[in-house]
């Protein structure tokens, strides 16, 4: 009885496993122009999936900025964060003022969590706005 128990536990963990790593089809962030993260991602499948919460890295680890309720079936979801990387919260909390590290946490409906990959986006600063920065912050 012990070994049927102890089968059932492993091929249910490896079948949990191996379904959450399908979830996600694609997970992408990339800096626009205006200072902001473009973050995209897609699901294969939502079987049992309660949430996403996108999270951002910060000195002390990840912080969620935004959550999305699961729309049950093969998705895509955009989110832009345009927090990414302003003064304030550079100084308060982001890790490097030109990269930032994005993950999605996926909730389950029986509070199982999911982490996918990290995905590190760098600051494209055109060289007219950084020179502009550089003439304002001397004349300050």
């Amino acid at each position: 009885m012990k070994k049927i128990l102890f089968i059932v536990i492993c091929i249910s963990t490896v079948t949990f496993a191996f379904a959450n790593s399908k979830i996600l089809d694609s997970f992408k962030a990339t800096a626009n122009n205006n200072d902001a993260v473009n973050i995209e991602w897609s699901t294969n499948s939502e079987t049992n999936v309660l949430h996403f919460e996108v999270e951002r890295s910060t000195v002390s680890g990840f912080r969620t900025i935004k959550t999305q309720k699961a729309n049950g079936r093969p998705s895509i979801y955009k989110y832009t964060d345009s927090d990414s990387f302003t003064k304030s919260s550079l100084q308060d909390e982001l890790q490097s003022g030109n990269i930032v590290t994005y993950r999605i946490k996926i909730v389950y409906n029986n509070s199982q969590v999911f982490y996918s990959d990290e995905v590190t986006v760098s600051r494209n600063m055109s060289s007219i706005k950084r020179t502009l920065g550089m003439i304002k912050e001397m004349f300050k």
